[in-house]
């Protein structure tokens, strides 16, 4: 059998949607059922979630720079009702709920910016981010038209539109982008569609009379209400589902397969009101964006799946091989709850919800962990990102083109998963490949070929090679300068002016050029993932958890290694080398003693405490410090000075919470809760975990890891 895909255009024509709006500078952002446009060009950008009042004000700034870094363009952020306005009347922005100097910061940094304003939001908090005194409400008069419940969203929506005066891109903002609702339709809400569609007409028109008018307006599209041609349906997919209604390993996902397929039905499985069927709008009349495509999962008390860096990766670029032609990532930058006034903020069976979750952590094993470190699929995404924006109109504009010979399912380990995105205005297409299933081994593939029936007849792109658990981005008739790469091997990573870079870790990757060479470099699959660059220059940092960032005028380095070795490519010339090193490393020490223990009455040991005594280093000497827990446990908790700090579900990695945040106390308290002391659950003390988990309750050790902030020059 051949590996064969008809790539003649299928001859689509566009169709502007009446959606649109300039900035402050004149730039027209419009959208037609292809994709978003700037000044009538194609964009592809990329979007994150990062929620401001999850996070310590202090650092925001730091954090959205790493975003930068990682190749976001717009940071998605929900508004939680319930941070601003937990008592009726009584309001609060200030701290981390100071939405207005968190918008004035991604202005900064050059972020644009998309609120997701609720009235409810869900995000894994109390009552879906309502007030309890909106919670409270007959169910049935929430929601909905009621003149009651639409006073109150008035008047928050006004709040909100006061924070947010000036901040809209027509007046020189941040902000291009505002979702309304979320999973309406699909997770509450009435089941009457005529009167959930009147609910979000409303929704709008007091959105925009608060002041929240904006070129885009967006409603999650899975199952739910979408206003026709006033909000774009983004759409999501996760690679495990944490709420899941129980504890067993899930199917293997249509997600890691390439296909037309767009609404992941493991969305919000443990709180949908219908069957999943009921869409109120033509999914083929707009562009595939999404709003919640899992960069990471959140543990539950019931269910701890660990998402691969692997899983991550090829998810998203089976979707984006798809068609997809804007990344949401939900979430790219964990986070952990606030105190509230009266009562914990996180999701919890407490307040009638399926699921328990940590009452302070949000790490979502993400991109960017809640300490702020950098996960591993960070780097992976980030290659992609790269790609997107140097490539965006090109690969914006193409058109999806799918093998004759198809996986049977998911569970199809032998069959080659590919797609080709093909720009037929501009001659320029790209294979992408995946070759990765969560929780199942693939069958390598060596020395392939893919054959690509164009207009000018029959095209082979040879010598293609996919381990276990690998991906790629292939162009073919790529132009490099004024150069012409008709076929390569190798996958497509961006460009620093007319020099182009690849990765492979084939030994003698493929480079057939229509004439002349053009300038190119090809790196490692390793050296990809440590990319950074500026405008003009493209660096390979040595640790593969360290950050190189802009900030302030300046180019830094966040390490934790006391010396660290960068290679530098410029537009042209050969690498170069710098290092950097720290001029005075810090060792510091953490001491563990045993606190006490308590047992329930029949001698059943419940948790015990440690206490943690840290030394052997001054604060300004780091950057940061992160402890570094090893326990076994059910879950975990830190208290400084008598108050819950943080806490972890036990997922199998080791817990890391950042010191910075409580200003580098000289002693915390550890509490670990036994294995088969979990929270109150359906499932006695069953859980699902993906990682390899042992049983007890104790802390087996504790490590300081010192991180340091290093100025690069020249």
């Amino acid at each position: 059998m051949r590996n064969q895909i008809n790539i003649i255009s299928k001859g689509k024509a566009p169709e502007l949607l009446p959606m649109s709006g300039k900035d402050k500078d004149g730039n027209l952002y419009q959208v037609d059922n292809v994709s978003l446009l700037k000044n009538g060009k194609r964009i592809l950008p990329v979007m994150g979630e990062f929620h401001y009042s999850r996070y310590e004000p202090e650092s925001w700034e730091e954090e959205l720079e790493k975003m930068k870094a990682g190749g976001i363009n717009i940071v998605a952020t929900y508004i939680f009702w319930i941070h601003h306005e937990e008592r009726e009347g009584e309001w609060d922005f200030s701290g981390c709920r100071d939405l207005r100097h968190f918008l004035e910061l991604c202005e900064k940094t050059g972020l644009q910016v998309w609120l997701r304003i609720g009235p409810w939001a869900h995000g894994e908090c109390r009552n879906g981010g309502f007030p309890d005194w909106i919670a409270c409400m007959d169910k049935e008069k929430v929601r909905v038209n009621e003149p009651e419940y639409l006073g109150y969203v008035e008047k928050y929506f006004g709040k909100l539109g006061e924070q947010c005066r000036g901040m809209m891109c027509k007046d020189g903002g941040p902000v291009i982008g505002v979702q309304l609702e979320n999973e309406y339709g699909h997770c509450g809400g009435p089941a009457e569609t005529e009167k959930g569609l009147a609910h979000m007409a409303q929704l709008k028109r007091k959105a925009i009379a608060a002041g929240f008018e904006v070129p885009y307006y967006s409603a999650t599209g899975w199952g739910s209400y979408v206003l026709e041609e006033e909000t774009l349906p983004a759409l999501g997919g996760y690679v495990d589902a944490p709420w899941a209604t129980h504890t067993k390993e899930l199917p293997a996902g249509v997600n890691f397969l390439f296909s037309s397929y767009k609404i992941d039905d493991n969305i919000g499985s443990d709180r949908k009101s219908h069957d999943g069927s009921r869409t109120t709008y033509d999914l083929y009349r707009y562009p595939w964006i999404t709003a919640e495509l899992g960069a990471g999962i959140q543990p539950t008390s019931h269910r701890r799946p660990f998402p691969w860096p692997e899983d991550t990766e090829a998810q998203a670029l089976c979707i984006l091989g798809s068609g997809g032609n804007m990344p949401g990532y939900y979430m790219y930058h964990g986070g952990i709850n606030p105190e509230g006034k009266y009562s914990t903020l996180q999701e919890s069976q407490a307040t009638d919800i399926y699921n328990n979750l940590p009452v302070k952590c949000y790490d979502f094993q993400t991109c960017i962990r809640e300490s702020g470190e950098l996960n591993e699929s960070y780097g992976r995404l980030k290659k992609m990102h790269f790609l997107m924006e140097d490539y965006g109109e090109i690969l914006a504009g193409a058109e999806v083109h799918f093998p004759e010979i198809l996986p049977e399912s998911p569970e199809d380990m032998h069959t080659i998963r590919a797609a080709v995105r093909m720009n037929h205005d501009t001659g320029v297409g790209f294979l992408f490949l995946n070759n990765h299933q969560r929780r199942r081994k693939m069958e390598p593939h060596e020395d392939f070929a893919m054959e690509l029936l164009t207009e000018k007849g029959s095209v082979t792109v040879p010598h293609l090679s996919l381990k276990t658990g690998e991906c790629a981005v292939i162009p073919f008739d790529l132009p490099v300068g004024d150069k012409k790469l008709e076929l390569t091997n190798a996958s497509l990573l961006c460009r620093i002016g007319e020099r182009v870079f690849f990765y492979t870790d084939l030994e003698n990757p493929l480079f057939q050029w229509e004439e002349e060479e053009g300038n190119v470099v090809v790196l490692s699959t390793k050296e990809a993932n440590r990319a950074f660059r500026t405008a003009d220059t493209l660096y390979i940092v040595e640790h593969g958890d360290s950050c190189l960032m802009e900030m302030d005028g300046g180019k830094y380095l966040l390490t934790k290694a006391v010396q660290e070795k960068l290679t530098v490519y410029r537009e042209t010339g050969e690498a170069q080398s710098i290092t950097v090193s720290v001029s005075e490393p810090v060792k510091p020490e953490v001491k563990t003693a045993f606190v006490r223990e308590e047992k329930d009455a029949v001698g059943k040991l419940l948790w015990r405490e440690y206490a943690l005594t840290m030394s052997g280093f001054r604060k300004e000497a780091v950057h940061q410090l992160y402890a570094s827990i090893d326990y076994l446990g059910d879950r975990a908790e830190v208290y400084r000075n008598g108050a819950l700090a943080d806490d972890w579900f036990t997922n199998g990695e080791r817990w890391h919470f950042a010191l910075r945040r409580f200003d580098y106390p000289e002693e915390l308290i550890i509490r670990i809760y036994a294995s088969d002391n979990p929270l109150p659950c359906s499932y006695g003390t069953e859980v699902y975990y993906d990682l390899p988990v042992e049983s007890g309750c104790e802390l087996r050790g504790a490590e300081l890891l010192p991180e340091y902030r290093l100025e690069l020059r020249g």
